[in-house]
C-alpha cells in the first residue's frame, strides 16, 4: 500500500464514506457469454464520486511502469484538507499486446483496484470469476455456412467449450470458419476482455492464413 506518513484524517474521511456507500456496488452490466452480471467501471465511479466529494477526497488513477505483459494501475485517494493520501497498485495481465488488449486490461485494473481500495464488493457474481467457471457454445461461435440460413434445430447448442477451447479452434480454422467466428464476435455483445482476446486470435490466424497463401501462390 502507498500512504502518507499520517493517515489519521483520511482514515476518518474514508470510514465515513464507506458507511454511506454500504459496501456493495450494484451490478449494471450483463455478460451474455457467461450469463452473469457485474458492475462496470462507470457504475463504480458513479456510485462513489459524490460521496468522495462530500468527504473532500479526490480519486486519481494512472498507469505506472510494470512488466512487459501486464498493466499496473495505481489508484490513490487524496484528502484535500490534510493532504494525506492512501493508494495501491493492481497488476492485470495483457493477453494481446494491441490497443484493444491494453485498454481492456486497464479497465479491469481500474475496476478491481478501485473496489479493493474502497473496500467495496460488486453484485452477486463478478465477470472475472465467472469466466473461470463458465462454458460457451462453440457450435454457435463457429457455425458452418451462413448462420442466417441455418435450421433452428440445427442451431441449438450441441456442445459446450471453454474460452480456451474456442481460441484453440480459431487457431485451426480455415478462412470460411474464421469469417463466421468474426461475425459472431462482432454481434455477441461480449465483455471487452474476452472480445479483445477473440479478436486478437482471429487477426493472428488471418495473418497466418494470408502468409501461407502467399507462399503457395
Amino acid at each position: 500500500m502507498i500512504r502518507s506518513d499520517s493517515i489519521a484524517n483520511i482514515g476518518r474521511a474514508l470510514a465515513s464514506a464507506q458507511a454511506e456507500l454500504g459496501g456493495v456496488v450494484a451490478s449494471d452490466s450483463t455478460n451474455p457469454m457467461y450469463d452473469n452480471s457485474y458492475a462496470s467501471l462507470s457504475a463504480i465511479i458513479g456510485s462513489i464520486r459524490g460521496v468522495l466529494n462530500r468527504h473532500e477526497m479526490a480519486l486519481v488513477q494512472a498507469t505506472v511502469p510494470g512488466t512487459v505483459d501486464a498493466v499496473v494501475m495505481e489508484t490513490m485517494l487524496i484528502h484535500g484538507p490534510s493532504g494525506e493520501f492512501i493508494g495501491s497498485h493492481c497488476e492485470m495481465p495483457v493477453d494481446f499486446r494491441d490497443s484493444h488488449g491494453v485498454a481492456s486490461a486497464q479497465t479491469y485494473a481500474r475496476r478491481y483496484g478501485l473496489l479493493s481500495l474502497m473496500g467495496l464488493a460488486q453484485g452477486p457474481d463478478d465477470d472475472g470469476n465467472a469466466a473461470q467457471r463458465s462454458r460457451v457454445n462453440t457450435a454457435q461461435l463457429l457455425p458452418a455456412g451462413d448462420p442466417g440460413q441455418c435450421d433452428p434445430e440445427a442451431r441449438r447448442p450441441q456442445r459446450l467449450a471453454s474460452p480456451e477451447t474456442i481460441l484453440a479452434e480459431i487457431e485451426h480454422s480455415d478462412l470460411e470458419r474464421l469469417n463466421a467466428a468474426e461475425r459472431w464476435v462482432n454481434s455477441a455483445h461480449l465483455d471487452a476482455h474476452l472480445e479483445a482476446r477473440l479478436k486478437g486470435a482471429i487477426a493472428q490466424r488471418r495473418r497466418l492464413l494470408a502468409h501461407s497463401q502467399a507462399q503457395h501462390a
